[in-house]
């Protein structure tokens, strides 16, 4: 990942990425589209070939992992697929789909590796990030949520930097993870970050209100309905997102340095 070659190209407010961002995805919306639906067949083959299991029994619990896991197998290729048509974008070259596509599968085991790690760091810290059922004692989530969905939008960095890193793919997971949080804590990019963090927990809250919505109506499988139509919804469009907060993370560092 260049740190400041191209990334002045880059609007430098935050509602200039934004629209970059949208515009971006936009700009190969064929190709991102094809792979949403490849995210909800991944999943849905998935949910039917596993045997039906109640939600909060161990089998439930198991297949809900399941789930969620083969979820980050499909979205570790988009995500792979949306950082490097981007970058592409960014570095001024005219690539097919199909060559991003390519480039994408190349690049999908060192970002699968990624997504791994920071949702196993998720999953630990889920139970007291105030998005599910509320700690023992509730007022805990006041210290603890703010300072989770910081840690996570900084983590969520790390999955974009491993697909564009210019580190072999066996390490280009350390330099994703270490340059999301060297990025992130840098203090001319602290105030930017609380955006990645609202950014980044948008897929997390919907699949909880959705979830609990249709088990509040007793609609058949709420797990596999939130994740798989959620996930297929958002996972590109945050992706482009992240990307683009996380080459402008990088430009400001490398502006910070050389100033």
């Amino acid at each position: 990942m260049n740190e400041g070659s191209e990334g002045e190209r880059l609007p430098p407010s935050i509602g200039g990425l934004v629209d970059f961002a949208f515009t971006s995805y936009a700009g190969r919306a064929p190709l991102y589209l094809g792979l949403a639906l490849f995210v909800f067949l991944v999943e849905s083959a998935v949910e039917f070939a596993l045997p039906a299991a109640q939600l909060g029994t161990p089998r439930g619990d198991l297949k809900q992992y399941v789930l969620e896991y083969a979820a980050l197998f499909a979205d570790s290729y988009v995500i792979a697929a949306v950082a490097l048509g981007i970058g592409a974008r960014l570095a001024g070259e005219q690539c097919s789909s199909r060559h991003i596509a390519a480039a994408a599968l190349a690049r999908w085991l060192p970002v699968l590796a990624t997504a791994v790690i920071v949702q196993a760091v998720i999953d630990v810290t889920f139970p007291v990030s105030g998005l599910g059922a509320l700690p023992d004692p509730p007022a805990l989530v006041i210290f603890t949520a703010p300072v989770l969905w910081l840690l996570w939008g900084m983590l969520s960095l790390a999955l974009p930097i491993a697909a564009l890193a210019d580190e072999r793919p066996a390490f280009a997971v350390f330099a994703g993870l270490t340059r999301a949080i060297s990025f992130s804590l840098r203090p001319a990019n602290l105030p930017r970050l609380v955006v990645v963090a609202f950014i980044s927990i948008i897929p997390n809250l919907l699949l909880v209100i959705v979830r609990d919505a249709m088990l509040q109506h007793h609609l058949d499988r709420p797990i596999y309905l939130s994740i798989a139509v959620i996930d297929a919804l958002t996972v590109g469009l945050i992706a482009a997102l992240q990307t683009v907060f996380a080459i402008d993370f990088a430009r400001r560092a490398a502006d910070q340095r050389s100033a």
